[in-house]
């Protein structure tokens, strides 16, 4: 039999990260990794290495547009649910898209479109002190009458009152004229023709300083099925989303009415106007008598417009008080009319619900105009029989 022979030894240098390991068994151990319920090492473990490169890649991967925006896009919480109530979740996830497009982060997005402005303009300034923004209106006959480029369902409603399809509303819309009467008048032949403008008379006309101001009537400023007979169904969804939202911003979508415009509010944006509109009303006159006669005529547009079985989308109520009246009292000058028709429609065109509903909304917004100018009358008149007053 041959003599024992004593043990082998290895001389295997350990690799790092095994500092210890001398015998060819803890070699091969280390190299299988951990055994059950041994704790991780570094790198022993791929399957936990390779679940944390996963969370790491999800972490540092752009969020995906989803139908609600990120919950920290805006910094006023309160201001994101409400344009989320009132526009959808899909809606303002579409802001915040447009936003992205155009380089805004998605907190600037969301606070433009709850502060004053969203991509597209939502709220825009108001451009022109009498008229509340609108564009392209010039003076004809020596300022007697207004020529204003508009669509062609406002030139049809006018010349419709003209050919006296709308006797209700006589005395509370501003006459007009074809271009060739005003031509006629002034020997100018204007900028457009009947095709193109409407010219109606001016309500500030004969006023030595006038006050106006330009009050939009209903909770709401678009309708989808109206936007699309003139436009793609993508853009009518996408213009429809965004007045909507900024029917909610400027407090139409609440109160019923807004003021769009008016002396002394050059400068300050629609969202703005909007939300100060019953502080701007109790500041039309300070002479109590104005309130009455105002409520008389705002009585007599919300009778008018019950009575004409038509339907009023962005319609506005136009105010003017001469503050150097050549009577004693102001209130022998102040006066309104019903204007802007761009958006007017009756049963013909979009059936009885639409103009149902409209009209339920349109009078809903009268209503809460005249109450509110009763109550800034009300407001006058107590003041000046306070003592001291």
């Amino acid at each position: 039999m041959p003599a024992t022979m004593p043990p082998r030894t290895f001389n295997i240098r350990p690799s790092p990260g095994f500092a210890g390991t001398t015998t060819p068994i803890d070699w091969m151990r280390a190299r299988r990794g951990p055994q059950k319920g041994a704790a991780l090492h570094s790198h022993g473990d791929r399957r936990a290495i390779a679940d944390d490169g996963r969370k790491r890649q999800a972490a540092a991967r752009p969020a995906t547009t989803t139908a609600r925006p990120p919950a920290d896009a805006g910094s006023d919480p309160a201001a994101l649910l409400a344009l989320q109530r009132t526009a959808g979740n899909t809606a303002v996830a579409r802001l915040v898209e447009d936003g992205r497009r155009g380089g805004a982060t998605d907190r600037e997005t969301v606070q433009r479109a709850a502060h004053g402005g969203a991509p597209g303009t939502v709220v825009q300034r108001a451009e022109e002190e009498e008229t509340g923004g609108h564009g392209g209106i010039k003076d004809r006959v020596g300022g007697k009458i207004k020529e204003k480029p508009t669509n062609d369902v406002e030139r049809g409603f006018y010349a419709d009152m003209r050919a006296g399809k709308h006797p209700a509303l006589e005395g509370v819309v501003p006459h007009s004229y074809t271009a060739e009467q005003v031509q006629t008048m002034d020997g100018e032949k204007g900028k457009g023709d009947d095709s193109t403008h409407i010219y109606i008379d001016n309500l500030t006309h004969d006023m030595k300083m006038p006050k106006v101001l330009d009050i939009k009537v209903g909770e709401s400023t678009a309708r989808k099925q109206e936007l699309l007979m003139s436009m793609a169904k993508a853009d009518a969804w996408k213009k429809k989303m965004k007045l909507k939202v900024a029917d909610k911003v400027t407090g139409s979508a609440d109160r019923g009415y807004r003021a769009v415009g008016g002396t002394g509010l050059k400068g300050k944006s629609r969202r703005t106007i909007g939300r100060e509109s019953e502080q701007i009303v109790q500041g039309i006159s300070a002479d109590p008598s104005v309130y009455d006669l105002l409520v008389e005529q705002l009585t007599q547009v919300r009778t008018a417009a019950e009575n004409s079985g038509l339907a009023f989308i962005a319609a506005s109520v136009l105010i003017a008080v001469d503050e150097q009246p050549a009577a004693e009292s102001p209130s022998a000058t102040a006066k309104l009319n019903l204007i802007d028709f761009a958006h007017t429609f009756g049963p013909e065109q979009m059936g009885e619900d639409q103009v149902k509903k409209y009209r339920t909304r349109f009078d809903e917004g009268m209503a809460r105009l005249i109450a509110d100018v009763k109550a800034a009358g009300a407001a006058k008149k107590r003041a000046t029989e306070e003592p001291g007053v």
